[in-house]
């Protein structure tokens, strides 16, 4: 990093040949084409060459950094995607409407209230803040004055909570010839 930080670009070739092939498989599965990925690890190297006097090697390796970069370049280039790959937009309207089942919208309902049972009042706000209002984990942080971590952790853990209950519902509606 230092002979990078000096502009020696011997030391940008030994980094891309260390860690080209992880940084360009992380972009292969979260991008889906092997251009997006080749471009997407030539852009880290090339964020590495501008920010290379950023890194601190006492807050972590440079590994994770440098996959720190290439998460954050692919998820800019996931929430930008514009054009055919984009799914189309459809009216409500041409949406066509499906039966509606009383005994199973009812069996749903009560699953619902039995897992959302298992969670805390505090897990449900945040759920709910999450899910229903849009708010990011962030957004939820500094509005409660919580640490974006714990914030993270709380919603993880309700996620995971909610995970368990409804498959342990499931388990107990197949153990009793229900089936969904």
């Amino acid at each position: 990093m230092r002979q990078l930080i000096t502009g020696d670009e011997g030391a940008i070739r030994a980094l891309y040949s260390r860690f080209g092939p992880p940084i360009y498989t992380l972009g292969l599965r979260m991008l889906g084409s092997q251009q997006e990925a080749e471009e997407l690890t030539q852009d880290v190297f090339v964020a590495a060459w501008r920010k290379g006097a950023r890194f601190d090697a006492e807050r972590g390796r440079l590994s994770t950094w440098l996959m720190a970069i290439g998460h954050n370049l692919a998820v800019d280039r996931l929430r930008h995607e514009r054009g055919p790959a984009r799914p189309p937009l459809v009216l409500v309207e041409e949406v066509p409407e499906s039966p509606v089942d009383e005994e199973t919208m009812l069996l749903d309902r009560d699953a619902a209230r039995r897992a959302l049972s298992v969670l805390s009042i505090d897990e449900r706000r945040l759920l709910s803040l999450a899910y229903f209002q849009g708010w990011t984990a962030r957004e939820i942080a500094e509005a409660q004055g919580t640490p974006l971590g714990t914030v993270k952790t709380r919603l993880r853990t309700a996620l995971i909570k909610l995970r368990r209950a409804q498959a342990d519902d499931a388990r107990a509606a197949a153990a009793k010839g229900i089936v969904e």
